[in-house]
């Protein structure tokens, strides 16, 4: 456990390249690290089962959390314009972390435990962040993603996915070939603008919800493993919405509710 700390140090050039460095994915892979700002997310985190290597802090910050900084933790405690020189943040908000990226095991065993997520070829990274968050609401644990969807470790990931990254356990992998090799009694569900009315169907678990591109859907290739394809109506009774489609992220929420009720 770290002291009560009353001081400050300043950032090497070498610390700030490096921590800037993680902003890039090639650069996050070849090192195995990905940072993180904000209080409440660090404070989850230094918490949490991941591996947090560095933290660069302003000293009111240290001071609040000291007791829950774990010795093995390269702490650098800074002023507010040191902070500025790595944050990725137009307003630093006290406190950056460079964590180890976890190495989570991608098993059979994952689609038992009732809903698992599939992300096709998501590519913003907010709104990958925002899935998370709304996947962590409704209680999914994984998510998998084709090996084109945004970067879960991607800063802007992390930020809007308020935290629920440290939960929610995310996988890339050819998700053609993941959906071949389910168990038979594992039911394939995927959004589309024209199939079933979500609401007319008896949704079943286990089972894998599909969510596709933000423009262009469920790829040909992942579409035609889908079992049962739904899709959220628009309006109520003779009223309907004008708006072409809804983002990814809200799609999700909504077909995760009728999900969590209905089953």
């Amino acid at each position: 456990m770290n002291e009560l700390i009353t001081f400050a140090t300043m950032i090497s050039r070498n610390q700030i390249k490096f921590v800037q460095s993680l902003r890039l994915k090639k650069f996050r892979d070849q090192h195995g690290l990905f940072i993180a700002e904000g209080e409440k997310i660090v404070a989850e985190l230094i918490n949490s089962k991941l591996s947090v290597k560095m933290l660069f802090a302003v000293e009111e910050w240290v001071n609040l959390q000291h007791q829950n900084i774990s010795e093995s933790i390269d702490l650098h405690v800074v002023s507010g314009k040191e902070l500025e020189r790595i944050s990725n943040m137009k307003t630093p908000n006290k406190v950056l972390a460079v964590i180890q990226q976890p190495q989570n095991l991608f098993t059979g065993e994952i689609f038992s435990e009732g809903l698992v997520l599939m992300l096709d070829k998501i590519q913003d990274p907010g709104n990958l962040g925002t899935i998370l968050r709304t996947a962590d609401w409704f209680g999914v644990r994984h998510v998998i993603c084709s090996p084109d969807t945004a970067d879960v470790y991607n800063p802007k990931t992390i930020q809007s996915s308020m935290g629920s990254f440290i939960r929610v356990q995310t996988y890339y992998t050819d998700l053609g070939s993941c959906i071949d090799k389910l168990n038979k009694d594992v039911i394939v569900y995927g959004a589309f603008p024209d199939a079933s009315d979500l609401y007319s169907v008896k949704p079943a678990l286990p089972a894998v919800l599909v969510v596709g591109n933000e423009s262009k859907g469920i790829s040909a290739e992942v579409a035609s493993r889908i079992q049962q394809k739904l899709m959220i109506p628009s309006g109520v009774k003779n009223f309907r919405g004008g708006a072409e489609s809804l983002n990814a992220a809200m799609a999700t929420g909504i077909i995760l509710s009728w999900v969590t009720k209905n089953t």
